[in-house]
């Protein structure tokens, strides 16, 4: 039999912890009431022959109700009604959230449930839901909980709605391999998707862009025309390889592995502009790791005057000189391309083709109006300094 331990944890709703090893695995179970916890353990005397770790599951009316029948049951045996509960009552298997977490992520992964990178989305978020819960049981952690810590994370809406996506699959992952009795994340609340009106670079701030970079960085400009004059993902951008763009007909291939949805791209049609700063880009520029692709382009931004930083502003205290905080808008490259295409071209279907969307819907609820036809004109006209259009 597992040696008990019992302790009170000050500070702790339900202070009054039971904690035992099982199969080398270190468990623990917290009552509120020393009477609770003594119910538990008057339970657990009658079970020498089964394991310790198998009453778990049971919620603390059963324990008190069981209690109370063996202080009543005369001549029922025990062990009729321990076989009795079992027969009527569905039982969980005890893990802690990162062992069942990690179940979840080897099952999704042993039968190809998901692409690549839906993957390392739901393991990233999964990662971070465990860092909080610690070693907690998976059993034990309420709607309440979850509830509470989604809402306080320091995304916005939209982000916190993918993040309780993730977390109901594992829940209801964890319901299936019997690690809980009900899918609490069902139930779970977000803060209402407040749509707000896209936000993209202006004309001028775009070939101000490229020209405070391209003799100083002609690599990251090549990058950035990718999602200023291609519309590609910021995270797409850096796992382009050279030999997927095809200069001779004027079309990027993205291999299924690469892609959000995990399907094989090809987006073509593409505007002028585009080749000549691609034709200006060393073939080094291509393969970068993201977290470079995404200093390079920092530091891009900074030159151009249209990001400045905390340690900018600290700095220019010290010489006395006023600075602003300014940030580019969120997703500006992408943006910018649909605003300025459809205003360009007029051609919804083409634009959302570029773009992998499904229908042109996501186009006239946030692009349509964002640019006019002239602006549109000017945005695809930003050559490099030199270049021969002919």
């Amino acid at each position: 039999m597992a040696k008990i331990t019992l302790r009170y944890c000050n500070g702790r709703k339900s202070p009054y912890q039971v904690a035992w090893a099982d199969e080398g695995k270190r468990l623990s179970r917290f009552f509120e009431t020393e009477e609770e916890r003594d119910q538990f353990l008057s339970v657990r005397s009658f079970l020498s022959e089964d394991r310790f770790g198998a009453i778990m599951a049971m919620e603390q009316e059963a324990i008190s109700d069981v209690a109370k029948i063996e202080m009543e049951r005369e001549d029922v045996s025990f062990r009729d009604i321990w076989e009795f509960w079992k027969k009527n009552h569905k039982g969980v298997n005890l893990l802690t959230l990162w062992n069942a977490c990690d179940n979840y992520l080897k099952d999704m992964k042993q039968n190809d449930r998901a692409s690549e990178a839906h993957f390392k989305h739901a393991r990233k978020i999964l990662e971070t839901l465990c860092d909080n819960f610690k070693e907690r049981l998976v059993s034990d952690i309420t709607r309440q909980e979850l509830e509470t810590w989604l809402n306080n994370l320091n995304y916005c809406a939209v982000t916190k709605k993918n993040y309780r996506s993730t977390i109901r699959a594992a829940w209801g992952f964890f319901e299936r391999q019997d690690y809980i009795q009900k899918n609490v994340a069902l139930a779970l609340e977000c803060p209402e998707i407040i749509n707000e009106e896209i936000k993209f670079l202006s004309v001028s701030e775009t070939e101000q862009l490229f020209r405070a970079n391209e003799k100083v960085d002609p690599e990251v400009c090549g990058l950035m025309a990718l999602g200023l004059f291609a519309g590609m993902r910021t995270s797409a951008i850096c796992r382009v390889a050279y030999d997927e763009i095809k200069f001779k007909e004027r079309g990027i291939l993205t291999p299924a592995t690469k892609t959000k949805k995990g399907r094989r791209d090809y987006i073509e049609n593409l505007p002028d502009n585009l080749w000549a700063w691609l034709d200006k880009t060393p073939p080094s520029a291509f393969g970068w790791a993201e977290r470079k692709w995404k200093s390079r382009r920092e530091n891009a931004l900074r030159r151009a005057g249209l990001l400045v930083t905390g340690q900018d502003i600290k700095n220019s205290k010290e010489i006395n000189k006023p600075f602003k905080k300014k940030l580019p808008p969120k997703n500006a490259f992408r943006h910018s391309f649909a605003s300025y295409h459809v205003a360009w071209k007029r051609d919804f279907q083409d634009t959302a083709l570029i773009m992998s969307h499904k229908g042109t819907d996501i186009l006239f609820k946030h692009y349509r109006g964002n640019a006019t036809k002239e602006e549109a004109e000017k945005y695809f006209d930003i050559y490099p300094t030199g270049y021969s259009k002919a």
